[in-house]
């Protein structure tokens, strides 16, 4: 690319002040209406200058701090209680009743009762602890799933699982998501003794106790 003479010329020549660039004309275009020279102006933080933006400025952080500090209202209604048999809670507000539901009675273990506040966690559950097919395979290969949704990662033992939990996602040191085996295990026969309190009484399900 070729460059203009006069600007070949100004990075050719030595550094210091060089003579402007020549401003070519139309010669239709008549004499400039007028002259413009830049000057360099400073006004103080004060000044009338910067009002209109001040107040613009003002009404914007007002406004920005008034909705991240103010709670949305949540419509009331009459107090009632949870409807799920042996839960007394009561509540005034229909997102209040909600999140006690989906955390404490959205996902309930049929086998043990037992309450977790996902799917995921809820069906890793059962894997574990109900699945007898589970403890044959776990001490083959690696079962124990991330309990973070979205990380395949698998270990070979919950402790392991735990230690992975703690480094990688952040967890609580004291985060225990199972119980030790042997009180699980005394949990179940407690369960059975109390369906089945008399013993040697006939029972109807073809079992002699």
């Amino acid at each position: 690319m070729q460059l203009p003479p006069a600007l070949h010329a100004r990075l050719a020549g030595a550094p210091g002040a060089a003579a402007p660039l020549p401003v070519q004309r139309d010669s239709l275009a008549g004499n400039a209406p007028f002259r413009f020279a830049a000057r360099q102006v400073r006004f103080p933080r004060e000044h009338e200058f910067f009002e209109d933006g001040d107040v613009q400025r003002h009404l914007y952080l007002q406004d920005v701090i008034t909705q991240v500090a103010a709670e949305p209202e949540r419509p009331r209604v009459p107090e009632f209680t949870c409807q799920v048999a042996g839960c007394c809670q009561a509540f005034d507000a229909l997102e209040d009743y909600e999140h006690h539901y989906h955390t404490l009675h959205g996902n309930v273990c049929s086998y043990c009762k037992r309450a977790f506040p996902s799917g995921h966690l809820l069906d890793t559950h059962i894997q574990e602890w109900h699945d007898s097919l589970f403890q044959i395979l776990a001490e083959r290969q690696d079962m124990y799933q991330c309990l973070v949704e979205g990380c395949t990662e698998k270990f070979r033992t919950s402790r392991d699982r735990k230690q992975h939990l703690v480094a990688h996602h952040l967890y609580p040191a004291d985060f225990r998501f199972d119980k030790p085996r042997k009180a699980q295990q005394a949990w179940e026969r407690a369960g059975a003794l109390v369906q089945h309190p008399s013993p040697s009484v006939p029972c109807g399900c073809a079992l002699t106790l």
